[in-house]
């Protein structure tokens, strides 16, 4: 049992993929789907840790109308400037975690992963951000 619930969750995600690309629910084009989403290779990993996982979704899925709003205030935006950020890396380990980092980062129209940082700690991450307001020493501050 512990083994058909990934079994039949990946082919069920990989059906549901085949039936989006090929807009066909007829009944040979389901068993070919159902054929491909078994022939093709399963990849093997460890037990993916719970905790970051969902954290990682919840993170993912506020990034959707986090992007609705910054496409938004990127056709009114004034004052942008570019700046290079840094992420914090969820967890380098586990490839899915790895993609949902990616995803989240990228999404966003402001912003776009450009890689790790050397110590692996952190992504660097080319990001639009409103231009910061400089101080300028008034008249009567000037010798």
């Amino acid at each position: 049992m512990r083994r058909l619930l990934p079994l039949f969750l990946s082919t069920g995600f990989r059906l549901l993929l085949w039936c989006l690309l090929t807009a066909d629910l007829g009944r040979l084009n389901l068993l070919i789907g159902v054929a491909v989403a078994l022939a093709l290779p399963r990849a093997r990993s460890r037990p993916l840790p719970l905790r970051e996982l969902v954290r990682a979704l919840w993170l993912s899925l506020a990034a959707v109308p986090q992007a609705y709003g910054e496409a938004l205030r990127l056709m009114v935006a004034v004052d942008l400037e570019e700046r290079l950020i840094q992420e914090p890396v969820t967890n380098r380990s586990i490839p899915l975690l790895i993609f949902l980092d990616v995803f989240r980062i990228t999404l966003t129209p402001f912003t776009i992963a450009l890689g790790l940082e050397p110590d692996g700690q952190y992504y660097r991450v080319h990001a639009l951000l409103p231009r910061r307001q400089t101080l300028r020493p008034s008249a009567e501050e000037t010798p």
